[in-house]
């Protein structure tokens, strides 16, 4: 290919220091001729900075400063990025092989498209598969909206950086499930993706990963963001959005409860309206049992 669109990899990071290398080398190993790659490090005191230090020869920039987590960093690295296509991976996470030449040759030219995700593999500590992931572009925002339709992976997500021009960065304020917000951001402002019927990247699965350690706060930030785009769906949509949110807080409602026991029971169900739930659920509320969950 003659003219190869330029890449930003943007890698935030922070005591990562089990995984970062073979995050690093994941990037540097694709040999993908025009690559800027920015890792933004938080401030590690596990020995991450060192090891960057022995890549900062092959990296655009890199910092190791206190910040306010991921999503800043993300943003400090959008605000340097040349890049014609924009993408990050996370410090322990991967790019496989010929990730990124498949993804320029695909966006290049004007009628390349602005918006690409490949399947991601679900690898654990060791680097072995577990699972895959694949993706698929919703039916329609609403089913988004809604979880129940569409599947778009991050780590094999890559994005034109006119989309960043025309709709901004990510939001820091929803550090639990930023990447969501963007995607839905991008479905109300048209924007489709293009599916790639092959893997591009792993999300690795380990205690420390974002997506084990702060699993039970990604449900109630996508709630929020729910809310947020409900004006985008016309007023049959949203009435099937707010039924589906109702029954959404009620599981959240149950799970809490679930995992708190009965001390932490009323706490969590006076903010939902679990009296508007079925027997069932109203009887799981009540006795904190999973199994009486299951069967609602």
């Amino acid at each position: 290919m003659k003219h190869w669109p330029r890449i930003t990899v943007i890698t935030p990071s922070f005591n990562q220091v089990d995984f970062l290398e073979r995050t690093i080398c994941s990037v540097l190993d694709q040999q993908y001729p025009v690559l800027e790659f920015f890792v933004i490090d938080g401030g590690s005191t596990d020995g991450s900075v060192d090891l960057i230090q022995h890549y900062a020869h092959q990296l655009d920039w890199w910092e190791s400063a206190p910040d306010g987590g991921q999503t800043e960093a993300l943003n400090k690295g959008l605000a340097r990025a040349t890049g014609d296509i924009i993408a990050f991976l996370n410090s322990d996470d991967l790019y496989l092989p010929h990730a990124l030449r498949t993804v320029g040759q695909m966006m290049s030219g004007a009628d390349g498209p602005r918006w690409v995700v490949g399947k991601c593999l679900h690898v654990d500590e060791e680097d072995e598969q577990i699972d895959v992931m694949f993706a698929k572009e919703p039916d329609s925002f609403a089913e988004y909206l809604m979880r129940t339709d569409g599947l778009l992976p991050q780590p094999s997500s890559f994005w034109s950086a006119e989309l960043f021009d025309q709709c901004g960065g990510f939001d820091e304020a929803l550090h639990p499930s930023f990447d969501y917000e963007w995607n839905c951001r991008l479905l109300a402002h048209g924007e489709r993706p293009t599916i790639v019927d092959e893997p591009l990247a792993a999300f690795r699965v380990h205690a420390q990963a974002k997506g084990v350690a702060m699993a039970d706060q990604f449900e109630p930030a996508r709630q929020v963001v729910a809310r947020r785009y409900a004006r985008a769906l016309s007023v049959a949509e949203r009435l099937q959005l707010h039924r589906n949110l109702g029954y959404r807080q009620r599981l959240t409602a149950i799970d809490r409860a679930n995992r708190e026991g009965i001390e932490g029971l009323w706490s969590s169900v006076r903010r939902r309206p679990w009296w508007l739930a079925s027997q069932e659920i109203r009887t799981a509320l009540r006795s904190g049992d999973a199994a009486e969950r299951k069967a609602a």
